[in-house]
């Protein structure tokens, strides 16, 4: 069954050449960190993403749930890593190819990647619609999409969900396809929903080539507490940062979130 999908908190890459984060904040936040594509479609961080040394940790961050341009500009200039897009037409964020082109653009303008997320499509399907749009890296969310992981091209990146429970308990795992995804994605058993979960108890996940990203319930006031406690590769927030519509994002909270993950620091200094 796939799960409910409006995103924890979602082409080809030769088409965006390297990805590099410009500094677009004030130089009062904290500097962001970069993606830089590899030649063989991967990313990897400059600063941080689990392997870096005490100092220089920096979380990326994701900005999930867009639906439209606008608001991936807001995100990306906010120093935002990552442009989530819903792609499953049954969410209440779903766009269209179109409108999915057009915030993977805006993404890539400002050199964050664009990250379709499904649910129930399979591996043609999910390829294809990145490719038309022009979206580097698919969030398989839901069980079809995730049982579509060893059928994706390799230059598509992936961003592999697993989901835990209220007591911060992992309750899916990653398959043994033949493929380890750039990222697993840690939410709650209902994704979107804007529910958090116990994150103290919380093991970090294991099997993904470039780390993890925490999701679930993130908004401005807790994203710091939560780096300090789970010290994520990363973090995913959607309904934390949206508008009363619950579409639209704020640009004061998308703009407060990011700050305050990135000026969070666990005490190591380090990402697990």
């Amino acid at each position: 069954m796939a799960s409910h999908c409006g995103c924890g908190g979602a082409k080809t890459l030769s088409n965006h050449g390297a990805v590099q984060r410009a500094a677009l904040r004030p130089a009062a936040r904290p500097p962001r960190t970069r993606l830089a594509c590899s030649a063989s479609g991967g990313a990897s961080s400059s600063t941080s993403s689990g392997t870096a040394g005490a100092g220089s940790y920096r979380p990326l961050v994701k900005v999930c749930g867009v639906t439209n341009a606008a608001d991936a500009e807001v995100a990306a200039r906010a120093g935002a890593n990552f442009i989530g897009m819903i792609m499953w037409p049954k969410a209440k964020r779903a766009v269209s190819d179109e409108t999915a082109s057009a915030i993977a653009a805006t993404a890539a303008r400002h050199g964050a990647l664009a990250v379709g997320v499904f649910v129930d499509e399979d591996a043609a399907t999910i390829a294809a619609r990145c490719g038309r749009a022009g979206i580097p890296v698919a969030q398989l969310h839901g069980d079809g999409a995730r049982a579509a992981l060893g059928g994706l091209p390799e230059r598509l990146q992936v961003v592999y969900v697993l989901h835990a429970d209220q007591s911060g308990q992992i309750l899916t795992g990653l398959p043994d396809c033949g493929r380890a995804p750039e990222w697993l994605l840690v939410d709650g058993q209902q994704g979107g929903s804007g529910q958090a979960y116990d994150w103290s108890n919380l093991r970090p996940p294991a099997g993904a080539a470039r780390g993890w990203l925490l999701a679930g319930g993130l908004h401005p006031g807790n994203v710091a507490d939560a780096v300090a406690a789970t010290r994520p590769g990363g973090v995913d927030v959607s309904s934390g940062v949206c508008g009363p519509d619950g579409l639209r994002k704020d640009a004061g909270k998308v703009e407060a979130f990011v700050a305050a993950a990135l000026g969070a620091a666990p005490a190591d200094g380090g990402a697990r």
